[in-house]
């Protein structure tokens, strides 16, 4: 049984150490992931997917990121970290709290958590039931999480939204 305090701490210490910028979900739940395999022994996995909200799609991945090889894709899907059936989502309120987020669904969203979330962790029955659907399209190598990780420093270094 995995121990939730492990998790929780986890969770904290990676939103800590993070900027507060939307729209970071891959290097979020790849710091995750790692610190939860490598650090505690905890089987997790890194998905990316499709995440909506009711019926509205607020991200649709399009292509399988494990097939692409070594060409490039502009990617605009969602990620978060499965821990047996907890879904551990890092950057949603990041996101939808942000003036960059511009989906129809943004007030609803706001209007169910409220404000001044950090992050949203639940079994899939959960996020059923407050009409969050997570897709599941890939599953990320350790390579993979390994390469977002070491592509932290740039994509923070490129990123120009200040939310």
């Amino acid at each position: 049984m995995m121990d939730v305090g492990i998790l929780k701490q986890s969770i904290d210490d990676i939103l800590e150490c993070m900027p507060h910028k939307p729209f970071l979900c891959l290097p979020l739940s790849a710091l995750l992931y790692v610190d939860l395999r490598d650090n505690h022994e905890i089987d997790a996995r890194l998905v990316t997917g499709d995440l909506s909200f009711e019926d509205e799609v607020i991200f649709k991945q399009d292509f399988r990121i494990t097939e692409v090889g070594d060409g490039f894709r502009t990617w605009a899907g969602h990620a978060w970290v499965k821990v047996g059936d907890l879904i551990c989502d890092l950057s949603i309120f990041r996101t939808i709290y942000s003036t960059s987020f511009t989906k129809t669904c943004k007030l609803r969203l706001i209007e169910k958590f409220g404000l001044g979330r950090g992050c949203l962790v639940g079994t899939s029955a959960q996020m059923q039931g407050v009409r969050l659907n997570y897709k599941l399209t890939d599953i990320l190598t350790d390579e993979m999480a390994m390469g977002v990780i070491k592509g932290i420093p740039q994509l923070l270094a490129d990123s120009k939204t200040n939310d």
